[in-house]
């Protein structure tokens, strides 16, 4: 009989956050139908004031497997962190959320994998990554006993060849056991794996993707067109503040986001997809709960985490469950 609700699979990271005042930035025109550009100077050979800094545990599927868990979600994390202090962070957070973290692989050989964001006013970002012991993650970390003892498998971001070789052995054992996978990839691994990603197209029961992935996965630019061709039996797209999107079947939702004021975007988008996982295979689920009730509950927990400091959802089942009933009214369901 499986033990945990989720096997939750891909990174565990320390996230820094470096904010700076105003510094130079560049714009650089589109050019060969590509879009413009804008860029961030920082000049060598100088220093450059923050004005300030802050580190925690991040990584997209730790965030998921955290938010999973504070919503009521059993979860497992297969993972990898470096033998280091980062790394002893990362699973005391871990432990803290409650997150089965007894499979997390200690590397000895790579460092803890970090994400240094560096962010400037008005609200703009660029992300710095070391995947370092992230990379290691292979199909050795993988038993069939994993797979079988969760109902359901949640795959985020799996770039380097070690974690493909895992990710095909995951669909394997999955498939064998029947356990519906939940995909929720990075446009880094999409743009490292995309032909073969594609041959396995019809391997996800939920697929959940932002507009950036979907479109670069289907090659199109309308929501309708890239829900139409992603490759869950569920498809998902999140566009930042035009909300999310869902199918299913031939029935096509849009749930427009909550105004709410922002304090961290920094994990939003994992809050989002490990509470589509949740809500649609809970308890409610099964007394009758719709694709559409489920993107409305996401999309109010993405809006609830951008009120919250770092990358992960801090809040109860219980406060969120509140905060969805507050802003009930707000949470409209469109069909388009």
């Amino acid at each position: 009989m499986a033990k945990y609700d989720f096997l939750v699979v891909g990174s565990s990271t320390m996230d820094v956050f470096a904010r700076t005042g105003h510094i130079e930035r560049i714009d650089i025109s589109g050019h060969e139908g590509k879009l413009a550009e804008h860029l961030v100077c920082i000049a060598f050979g100088s220093k450059t004031d923050l004005e300030s800094l802050d580190l925690f545990p991040g990584g997209s599927a730790a965030n998921s497997a955290v938010a999973m868990q504070r919503l009521g979600s059993e979860t497992m994390l297969l993972s990898s962190v470096g033998d280091d202090y980062l790394g002893s962070m990362v699973l005391k957070d871990l432990e803290a959320n409650k997150v089965d973290a007894s499979h997390v692989v200690i590397d000895r050989t790579l460092g803890t994998g970090v994400g240094l964001n560096i962010t400037s006013p008005p609200g703009e970002k660029s992300v710095l990554v070391y995947r370092g012991a992230n990379d290691s993650l292979g199909p050795q970390h993988l038993t069939e006993n994993l797979v079988k003892g969760s109902r359901h498998v949640f795959v985020t971001s799996l770039v380097s060849d070690k974690n493909f070789s895992l990710f095909l052995k995951l669909v394997r054992l999955a498939k064998r056991h029947r356990r519906p996978i939940i995909f929720a990839p990075s446009i880094s691994m999409l743009r490292r794996w995309l032909p073969k990603l594609r041959k396995i197209h019809a391997s996800f029961a939920v697929s959940i993707f932002n507009y950036e992935e979907g479109s670069y996965y289907v090659g199109k630019e309308k929501v309708k067109d890239i829900l139409r061709h992603l490759p869950g039996n569920v498809d998902v797209v999140s566009r930042d503040v035009d909300g999310a999107y869902s199918k299913e079947g031939s029935n096509f939702f849009h749930v427009k986001a909550l105004p709410v004021k922002i304090v961290d975007a920094c994990g939003a988008g994992d809050a989002f997809s490990g509470a589509f996982a949740h809500y649609y295979y809970s308890s409610n689920r099964q007394s009758g709960q719709s694709v559409a009730d489920t993107l409305a509950k996401a999309v109010g927990i993405a809006a609830m985490k951008l009120t919250q400091c770092g990358p992960r959802l801090s809040s109860s089942a219980g406060a969120a469950a509140s905060f969805i009933k507050r802003n009930k009214s707000k949470l409209g369901i469109k069909r388009i």
